[in-house]
Formats: C-alpha cells, sequence, structure tokens
C-alpha cells in the first residue's frame, strides 16, 4: 500500500492495538508516501478524538483532507495536521470551539470550506497573518454564527469568499472587509 494516493474512510474506526496509556508509542497507521487525499465519513457514531489524531499524525504528505459527520468539540491540534494541507472541506462536525485559530497556521492552506453546521459557537476570529495563502473560502449554512472577526492583515491572498445561509451573521464587518471579493448567498 505504500503507492496509495487517495484514502477514503466510510464509518467509525477503531485502531486494533491502540495503546491508550503510551500515544506516542503507537506505529503510524498509514505509510503511504504518495497519499495526498483523505476523506473520512461517519455517520452513525463518534471518531475516538485520539484515534483520529493518530490518523492524521501518520498522514504527513496529504494536501487535501474532508471531515464528514465527523462530530468532534474541537479540530485536532496544529501538530497533528499536515503542513502540506492546501483545501480543507469540513461538514457536519458540530465543532464547538472556534477552528480558526488553528486552520489560519497551516502554511499551505488555499481553500476551506466550512458547510452545515461544521461550527456550531457563535464568534470566529482570524488573526493578524492568518491564512497567509487561503484563495478561496466557503462558509455555509452555519445557522449559529453571529460574528466573524477578521484582522485587517489576515487572508491577503483571499480571491473568492462564499457565505451562504448564515442567516445570523453579522455581514456588516465582513461586507465592508471583502466587499470587492464577497459573493452572497440567498439567508
Amino acid at each position: 500500500m505504500t503507492n496509495l494516493r487517495v484514502l477514503a474512510i466510510c464509518g467509525p474506526f477503531k485502531i486494533q492495538g491502540f495503546n491508550e496509556k503510551k500515544l506516542n508509542e503507537n506505529p503510524p497507521i498509514i505509510q503511504a508516501k504518495y497519499l495526498h487525499t483523505l476523506s473520512i465519513t461517519s455517520f452513525s457514531e463518534r471518531i475516538d478524538p485520539r484515534h483520529l489524531n493518530h490518523l492524521l499524525s501518520s498522514c504527513t504528505s496529504i494536501c487535501k483532507l474532508s471531515l464528514v459527520y465527523v462530530k468532534l468539540s474541537k479540530l485536532p491540534e496544529l501538530r497533528y495536521l499536515s503542513s502540506n494541507l492546501a483545501y480543507i472541506h469540513l461538514e457536519n462536525c458540530e465543532l464547538q470551539e472556534d477552528p480558526m485559530p488553528t486552520l489560519e497556521q497551516l502554511p499551505n492552506l488555499r481553500v476551506l470550506e466550512l458547510r452545515y453546521d461544521t461550527f456550531q459557537g457563535k464568534k470566529m476570529f482570524c488573526s493578524v497573518q492568518g491564512f497567509s495563502k487561503l484563495e478561496c473560502l466557503r462558509l455555509e449554512y452555519l445557522f449559529n454564527q453571529k460574528q466573524w472577526k477578521v484582522d485587517e492583515r489576515a487572508m491577503p491572498c483571499l480571491g473568492r469568499l462564499e457565505i451562504t445561509t448564515c442567516s445570523r451573521l453579522d455581514m456588516g464587518p465582513v461586507r465592508q472587509r471583502f466587499n470587492k471579493i464577497l459573493k452572497e448567498g440567498i439567508d
């Protein structure tokens, strides 16, 4: 399996023989040096975040990540995510913690999609020099989102911003900052 390029996992997964006490002693799960796309969809039960972290830390070369119905309270820490990630799609993840502080640190992230209540919180914040290479951002159906603060120097390369059905989001500051590239959907 060393030539594996795309891996799709459907349903919850558990790692056999996972050492719960000594997490750093678990061997890598995937040793495919050419793996560039990882997609995980789990409709029924939650995935143990430690197992997800271990899987992600084994995928050092991926540039595309999709998590759909992977219920998490917060994103995995930056150290578990590949620095090669250029595209991230998160859908129905039910994050309670703002994902932006982690995602904005990914050095090669160019496309980010947050869809269908991926973030359950009310406020997101993008800090100074965050998302240095982000070109496209899609926010869709984030029904709880009320506030999105973006520092003036964040997202310097953003060329496409789509906001669709984020009915509670205060669009004033967003519209003012990104008016030229903003594509709004029906609220």
